[in-house]
């Protein structure tokens, strides 16, 4: 137990309603958010499942990005480490507006600030960040035209927001 008094389990429950609304179709793409159990050494094989089972339905198209994430190790290699700030920035901005054309995303800056700092706080001051987005660079871990990830590991609870378009 933690020192505010939520187990485990009650922390990962209130983030998995707290992501609730994040996944669905938006704009020529998608978003989804996973919440599971985990720790940073376990975060590469269970971020690379979650992505290649949606990408894995996707056909191989001649004008998509040919590096293709092969193995967790591949996804690891693809994920730059980020600190708190940086995590929050990229988090409201795949949620606020989209890949392709900037337009209004899933939620607004406000509701996504809101949502984000009650993510950040359930996960604790000590979770560990990481992104595929770090301006202007970006490692592209889906067969979609653009992608982004942000995956945060914290108090037993790894969470990945996973968003993608085509323009």
């Amino acid at each position: 137990m933690n020192t505010d008094g939520l187990t485990v389990s009650n922390r990962l429950g209130r983030i998995r309603a707290l992501l609730s609304g994040l996944t669905g179709p938006l704009s020529n793409g998608e978003l989804h958010a996973w919440a599971n159990l985990g720790n940073a050494e376990g975060m590469p094989r269970e971020v690379f499942q979650l992505i290649d089972g949606l990408d894995s339905s996707q056909p191989r198209r001649p004008d998509a990005p040919g590096d293709i994430l092969e193995s967790p190790v591949d996804l690891a290699a693809r994920l730059a480490e980020t600190d708190e700030d940086g995590a929050l920035h990229r988090l409201i901005s795949i949620v606020s507006t989209t890949l392709a054309y900037r337009t209004p995303g899933r939620y607004d800056e406000v509701k996504a600030k809101d949502v984000f700092g009650s993510l950040l706080y359930l996960l604790g001051h000590d979770t560990r960040w990481w992104t595929t987005t770090d301006a202007p660079a970006w490692n592209p871990v889906t067969r979609h035209v653009f992608d982004a990830v942000v995956v945060g590991v914290g108090n037993g609870i790894i969470v990945t927001v996973l968003a993608f378009d085509e323009d």
